[in-house]
C-alpha cells in the first residue's frame, strides 16, 4: 500500500474525503478502484491558495465529465469542459441531491436525461451486522501474497453481461463482454491508498480455486467505508456467496473503525440482481446518480 504524496489521484482523494457526507457522489476508495484509467484521462485541478486541491475535473469518452467541486467553483469547471470538448453533445453525471450542481447544470442548458443510474445505498456497522452463513466446503479468507493472478481472474469471470442477464427474473440480454482486469491492472489498485489486504476478501471453494470476491475501502477519516467491487464466478452462483463475502467484507471493515458503509450498486430496473443483494444483507437506499445531457 503506497501514499504518493504529491500525485493527482492523491490529491482528488483527499479533495473527495475532506467533504465527504453518506450523499457523496465520490468515495475515496471510488477513485482508488478506478486508478489504472487516470493516465488515460485529460484530468484538470483546481488548487487554493494553500496548493491543496480544491475541485478536479475528469474526462471520459466521448465527452462525459466526472468531477467534484464546491459551490463556488462549478462555472469555472464548466467552462473548462466545455472549451475542452467544443461543439458535442456533453454529458454530466451528478448526484439526486447535488442541489448546487443541478442548479448549474440547467444554468448552462443541460437537461435530466434518462439514462442507467447508480443507487448509492447505505448501511450502519453497528452490533446488528449479521455473520456470513457459507455452503458446507467453501471458506472465506484474505487474499494472500502471491496471488494476484487468481484475484484479478476470479473478478473476470464474475463480470459478464451475460451471465448476470441469465440471473434476472425474467432473464434479460445485457450483452456479452467480459471485464478488462489483469493481473497488471488488479497490482496497481493493490498499490493504490487506501487498499488492504486485509479488507480485501475472497471465497475459497472446496478444491481450492476462488469462487467470490468483494473488496473494501476505509476511509479513517470519516469512518465511512466502501464495498466496491463484489462479484461471483457463474459456476458457483447461486449458492449465497456474494451475500457472504460482502458481510465478511463489512465485518472487517467495522473492525477497522467503520461506522458506515455504501455500496453503488445499479438501480434501474434493467439491473436489479446487485441491488437486491445488498439490500437483503441491510443496506437501504440513500441518493442516487443522475445524468445530464446538453
Amino acid at each position: 500500500m503506497t501514499t504518493p504524496p504529491d500525485s493527482d489521484l492523491t490529491a482528488m482523494q483527499r479533495a473527495v474525503q475532506r467533504t465527504w457526507t453518506p450523499d457523496s457522489h465520490w468515495h475515496i476508495g471510488d477513485l482508488a478502484w478506478q486508478s489504472p484509467s487516470l493516465p488515460d484521462r485529460t484530468v484538470k485541478l483546481w488548487r487554493g491558495s494553500d496548493g491543496e486541491v480544491e475541485a478536479w475535473a475528469r474526462l471520459t469518452a466521448p465527452a462525459h465529465l466526472d468531477m467534484h467541486a464546491p459551490p463556488e467553483l462549478l462555472p469555472a469547471v464548466l467552462d473548462w469542459f466545455h472549451a475542452t470538448t467544443g461543439e458535442v453533445e456533453q454529458t454530466v453525471t451528478a448526484m439526486n441531491s447535488d442541489a448546487e450542481l443541478i442548479a448549474a447544470l440547467r444554468a448552462a442548458g443541460y437537461q435530466e436525461a434518462a439514462e442507467p443510474f447508480f443507487q448509492h445505498c447505505v448501511r450502519d456497522l453497528d452490533g446488528h451486522l449479521p455473520k456470513p452463513v457459507l455452503p458446507s466446503g467453501y471458506r472465506v479468507r484474505t487474499v494472500e501474497p502471491g496471488e494476484l493472478a487468481a484475484r484479478a481472474a476470479v473478478h473476470r469471470a464474475a463480470w459478464r453481461p451475460k451471465w448476470i442477464g441469465s440471473l434476472q427474473v425474467p432473464p434479460v440480454d445485457l450483452g456479452d463482454g467480459e471485464s478488462g482486469m489483469t493481473t497488471e491492472r488488479y497490482a496497481k489498485i493493490a498499490d493504490t491508498w487506501p487498499y488492504r489486504r486485509d479488507l480485501d476478501l475472497v471465497v475459497e471453494a472446496p478444491d481450492g480455486t476462488l469462487a467470490a470476491s468483494a473488496l473494501g475501502w476505509y476511509d479513517d477519516v470519516n469512518q465511512s467505508a466502501l464495498l466496491e467491487p463484489v462479484g461471483t464466478d457463474p459456476h458457483h452462483a447461486r449458492r449465497g456467496l456474494g451475500a457472504a463475502v460482502s458481510l465478511a467484507c463489512l465485518h472487517a471493515m467495522r473492525d477497522a473503525g467503520a461506522t458506515l458503509a455504501v455500496v453503488c450498486p445499479r438501480g434501474d430496473d434493467a439491473y436489479p440482481v446487485p441491488r437486491t443483494l445488498y439490500h437483503r444483507i441491510g443496506f437501504r437506499d440513500a441518493g442516487r446518480t443522475v445524468a445530464y445531457r446538453r
